[in-house]
């Protein structure tokens, strides 16, 4: 072999371990996308370790399900902050094919202005025999329902409804004892996610990460405007969700209002 056959091949192997070296850094960017195919029915949990720029930063997880024909089925979005600057931490969400589902998208995303990074991507289908409390402690179920109505004049209320675009009252908080109606009502309100707002969908008193399922209002209802109207998209999402862990039965639903 040549002095420049050997120069080349020791180039090629160079290059080759740069690559190998690259793929096994984590990446960086202001969101993280994968799709993969679904079996109907099933469950799938995608779970990935992150850490962002800045404390408390919000990371939003959003699941894109279609058919396979490419047609939009439906959509869910997962909220969470991620505590201390450049900690990496793990962060998953529960994907359950629906009817006629071909494949998910999912995507880790953060506001604009915070930096990403990320690493140890895994999708997995998943068994949910374990019991509620250990589901919720593995964050596989979502802990509460969070409706964005802000921009709508959606008014505080004690009682408030929730209606599918089909007219199903999803939920009215009906069997609510009248004394926790007056105590603390069917729902909370807040004009962005605190805290202390989170704490209406944290299950219990131990200091647990909360999952909630955020939606948005399409607009407001009933003679008080204290209703709101969502699409029959999300109230399947919602009911589906109530399968493996009724939170609405825990009255854990926040509504963010101007």
């Amino acid at each position: 072999m040549t002095h420049t056959s050997n120069k080349r091949a020791q180039t090629f192997i160079l290059c080759m371990l740069l690559i190998a070296l690259v793929g096994a850094l984590p990446a960086s960017a202001q969101e993280l996308r994968r799709t993969f195919l679904l079996e109907v029915g099933a469950r799938y949990e995608v779970s990935v370790r992150i850490r962002t720029n800045l404390e408390n930063a919000p990371t939003l997880a959003s699941v894109y399900i279609h058919t396979d024909r490419g047609q939009y089925l439906r959509s869910t979005q997962l909220s969470r902050g991620i505590s201390g600057p450049n900690q990496w931490q793990d962060v998953s969400v529960v994907v359950t094919a629906p009817p006629n589902a071909h494949q998910a998208t999912v995507v880790f995303s953060v506001p604009e202005g915070v930096e990403l990074e990320w690493d140890e991507v895994n999708i997995r289908r998943v068994e949910l025999d374990m019991d509620a409390e250990e589901l919720i402690r593995q964050g596989l179920v979502y802990t509460g329902l969070i409706v964005d109505a802000r921009g709508l004049g959606l008014q505080r209320g004690m009682s408030p409804r929730i209606y599918s675009e089909s007219g199903q009252l999803i939920y009215a908080g009906v069997t609510a004892p009248q004394s926790f109606i007056q105590e603390a009502g069917i729902a909370s309100y807040g004009q962005e996610l605190t805290p202390e707002l989170l704490r209406r969908i944290q299950p219990g008193q131990d200091p647990i990460k909360v999952s909630p399922l955020v939606i948005k209002a399409l607009e407001v209802t009933d003679s008080t405007e204290t209703g709101v109207i969502i699409s029959d998209v999300d109230a399947d999402a919602i009911l589906s969700a109530l399968n493996t862990y009724d939170f609405l039965a825990q009255y854990s639903v926040i509504f963010l209002v101007d």
